[in-house]
């Protein structure tokens, strides 16, 4: 039937046409724009004086309220672990002359067993006690240059000169530009993974176990960057930054004034980080990171 013959034998419109031929139609079709209205706050539509309601903010977190995150079962880091980095960096398990496939085949051999076995160790004797501190704050860009700032966003208390890559880009080319009253939200991380590694790595290396040391230090380090990327899991599930993260070094390796700057803001204490008299993080295995905003 077509739709013209339908509308002559059907005037009030009790039936539609589908690819199935015509059916019939309800006889009352609700007000939807009236239940929405009805179920839905009244100011997403206006009060009828033609007033514009104010955009909503898509994020809303507090800022320089600093938040902890633990997990005591490092098997659920493994997930975060670049096992690359741990065999060839930290391990020295270099791929040479041999093919792709032979060097997998012999860090199965050599290097997982390591793994599993260092971390069953970590695990009954607690080596690792991982903790980390996260804090938003406000912050802007000017050419490499990230600034962070007091939370009255009228003071900074740190510069942080950004790297930029040999392609051009620079973390800091999709932040707000300094000095035009817009800002950006940045999140500051703190990583501590406890101070019983720390003294068993020193035992081991005063004992002469030099490889015993290398093992657990190497891990440790990797586990360390494990944590901070589990951290930014947790970061990015509150949409406000995207999880891209900017280490800023652990304890040996950072700038002191970044690191002094970074735990006073976050009150790193909270999680027993510490700065030393000779300007380092303390304890080893701790660092500082930065997650960018989305």
């Amino acid at each position: 039937m077509s739709k013209d013959k339908m509308r002559e034998n059907d005037p009030d419109g009790a039936f539609v046409d589908t690819l199935f031929g015509p059916v019939e139609a309800e006889n009352e079709r609700p007000d939807y724009q009236a239940l929405i209205q009805e179920e839905m706050p009244h100011y997403l539509f206006g009060d009828g004086d033609d007033r514009k309601q104010a955009d909503l903010p898509l994020v809303r977190v507090p800022l320089y309220r600093s938040k902890i995150v633990s997990q005591k079962d490092i098997v659920r880091l493994i997930p975060y672990l670049d096992e690359l980095a741990l065999f060839e960096k930290q391990w020295g398990i270099a791929k040479k002359s041999e093919s792709r496939e032979s060097w997998c085949e012999r860090v199965k051999i050599e290097a997982v067993p390591i793994l599993e076995k260092l971390t069953q160790l970590c695990r009954e004797h607690h080596l690792l006690q991982p903790r980390s501190l996260y804090s938003y704050c406000y912050c802007a860009a000017e050419g490499d240059t990230l600034y962070l700032y007091n939370e009255d966003r009228k003071g900074v208390f740190l510069e942080i000169k950004m790297p930029r890559l040999k392609n051009g880009v620079c973390p800091t080319d999709r932040l707000a530009e300094r000095n035009t009253g817009v800002f950006d939200t940045i999140a500051v991380v703190a990583v501590n993974m406890g101070r019983n590694a720390v003294e068993l790595a020193k035992s081991w290396l005063a004992a002469g176990k030099n490889m015993d040391y290398a093992y657990l230090h190497g891990f440790a380090l990797e586990m360390l960057n494990a944590m901070t990327q589990y951290t930014a899991s947790v970061i990015v599930a509150e949409e406000c930054c995207f999880g891209d993260v900017f280490s800023l070094g652990y304890a040996k390796q950072g700038s002191a004034k970044i690191q002094s700057a970074l735990i006073k803001m976050l009150d790193a204490s909270l999680i027993d980080i510490a700065f030393s008299r000779n300007y380092l993080m303390m304890p080893e295995y701790s660092s500082l990171a930065l997650v960018l905003p989305r």
